[in-house]
């Protein structure tokens, strides 16, 4: 067990060593958990191009500001661009779960998927407005990674590899970029990014404006266009970050805060309040998994039947955690208790590729920052002279007609980063998130329940088996005892074994005094915890 310790400047957990060291030298240097998690965030753009990037299609993140005491977010979605339409994919039937597929997956890869890119915007505006140090100390770090080179961890080494034949074919900027003679990286070998670092280079000088209005947008937009897709430098003049407030409830003693939609969030606050009037402390872990899953069983087909871009679609968040609608939810989650029914998907999706990064300073501020190129690698596509690899923001759609989610102008997808801060009593208690796709909303479901209702530490809320379902029996489910399982299936649930759900997550919990903290990383990945 890791016992809460005072620290000298704080906590920083995340999915890289090198990211997480930046972050936690950035605290050292006087900054605060905002300065350190936008460190950390650029580099993180960095050494893990499989997960995330600069032009990553966006992000979201929560942060608690101690001396304010208060609680907001900053929401860096990408948005499509003005000649996007839900008509500009076409849409075949198939025999598969989706029930359809795209022809060449061109929403997903290529110039088509790319919407604007949101990550600098929201990591320049949360430093400016929240951070201490200025933005040109806050990316050396990155810049260095990318000039004097990194060496890809396991998950990205892998994804380099098992790309690098499509890359030489349909994106030789991409295999340029990655490859090294042509080839992946050996193990232990450095990758080098040159003209990303120079690219950083101008954002540290100019800041987001460099990326946005400059000959950074330019250089994005014209091979864009010369590719065949229809992004527009107007469409980068238009983009903005967003200030917003979270989507919050009460569960227990806790107040949870998690980002507004598109973000994830809002089904796992959904889903909590489900289950809010259990006493999950007392139960066999067979009972408590029935309620969980039954939970997501009830709340997911909401999601993807109702929820988009909120400009778009109007979902107000008073009313979808109001009693009136949760009592209505509960009519089929008790029924579900009792019964369980096969349930349906209401939409397939199978990509998944996220980073997440947790950070806490003495003075009890806190961070949770997920952020996203899409799926591995997201667009796949590479921009010649700028070493940027664009997300595909475009994919986060749905690319059928007339639905909540699907594609407009100037609409923001809905994605499932579900970073969350929880407070106890009004002082900070927890920053936790994970990436994952759709496993995301379950398991910080999953970790909300193991932190506050079991009073696990962070680490042994990262370790503790998971369960998944997006609507529809059988449930994905994490080695557990076989009487468990046995008793699970008893309940009248099918499963599925996962050998992982998710991950790798990480998190930071404070005592009342907010300098003792604790920090934990989730055995699925390589993530790695840094406190002092």
């Amino acid at each position: 067990m890791i016992i809460p310790t005072r620290k000298q400047y704080g906590t920083v957990a995340g999915p890289h060593p090198r990211t997480v060291q930046v972050g936690m030298n950035i605290l050292k240097d006087g900054g605060n958990a905002i300065d350190a998690a936008i460190a950390a965030a650029f580099v993180e753009g960095v050494v893990e191009p499989s997960q995330n990037g600069i032009a990553g299609y966006g992000g979201c993140m929560v942060i608690y500001l101690a001396e304010r005491q208060e609680i907001t977010t900053v929401d860096y979605n990408t948005v499509a661009p003005m000649a996007s339409s839900d008509q500009m994919f076409p849409i075949k039937k198939a025999d598969s779960p989706a029930g359809y597929y795209v022809p060449g997956r061109t929403n997903v890869h290529g110039p088509l998927s790319v919407g604007v890119p949101g990550v600098v915007a929201g990591l320049c505006l949360a430093l400016q407005e929240f951070g201490r140090l200025p933005l040109d100390k806050i990316l050396q770090p990155a810049i260095q990674s990318a000039r004097y080179g990194f060496v890809p961890n396991r998950s990205n080494l892998n994804g380099i590899t098992n790309n690098a034949d499509r890359w030489k074919r349909d994106f030789p900027e991409t295999a340029r970029v990655y490859l090294k003679n042509n080839v992946p990286p050996k193990p232990n070998q450095k990758l080098t990014n040159p003209e990303l670092a120079r690219t950083l280079e101008t954002i540290a000088a100019d800041g987001a404006p460099a990326f946005y209005q400059g000959e950074i947008a330019q250089k994005i937009v014209n091979y864009i266009q010369e590719t065949g897709g229809c992004l527009t430098l107007e469409d980068f003049h238009q983009y903005r970050a967003k200030i917003m407030e979270p989507y919050q409830i009460q569960y227990r003693d806790y107040q949870l805060s998690t980002p507004p939609l598109g973000a994830g969030g809002l089904t796992t606050l959904q889903m909590l309040r489900l289950i809010e009037n259990y006493d999950l402390s007392q139960m066999p872990v067979a009972q408590r998994f029935h309620l969980l899953a039954e939970a997501m069983k009830t709340c997911w087909p909401v999601r993807l039947k109702r929820f988009g871009d909120p400009l778009f679609t109007g979902i107000d968040p008073s009313t979808e955690l109001g009693d009136q609608f949760i009592s209505d939810l509960k009519s089929n989650f008790e029924n579900g208790l009792k019964s369980p029914q096969p349930g349906k998907i209401v939409a397939y999706e199978p990509i998944s590729c996220t980073s997440h990064i947790s950070t806490a300073d003495i003075n009890g501020n806190l961070v949770a920052l997920t952020q996203t190129h899409g799926g591995g690698f997201g667009s796949m596509v590479t921009v010649p002279g700028t070493g940027l690899l664009l997300g595909h923001g475009i994919g986060r759609f749905d690319p059928r007609p007339r639905l909540a989610n699907s594609i407009a102008p100037r609409k923001s997808p809905l994605h499932n980063m579900s970073p969350i801060i929880a407070l106890k009593d009004g002082l900070p208690f927890a920053t936790y998130g994970i990436p994952g796709g759709r496993t995301i909303a379950n398991n910080q479901l999953n970790l909300t329940v193991n932190l506050i209702d079991l009073k696990m530490t962070m680490q042994e809320a990262l370790d503790a088996p998971r369960l998944h379902s997006e609507g529809a029996e059988p449930i994905q489910i994490e080695d557990i005892d076989k009487s468990t399982l046995a008793e699970f299936q008893r309940l009248g649930h099918q499963t599925q074994h996962s050998s992982g759900i998710g991950g790798p997550g990480h998190g930071v919990v404070v005592a009342d005094d907010p300098a003792i903290q604790s920090g934990g990383t989730d055995p699925r990945g390589q993530g790695h915890v840094m406190s002092s």
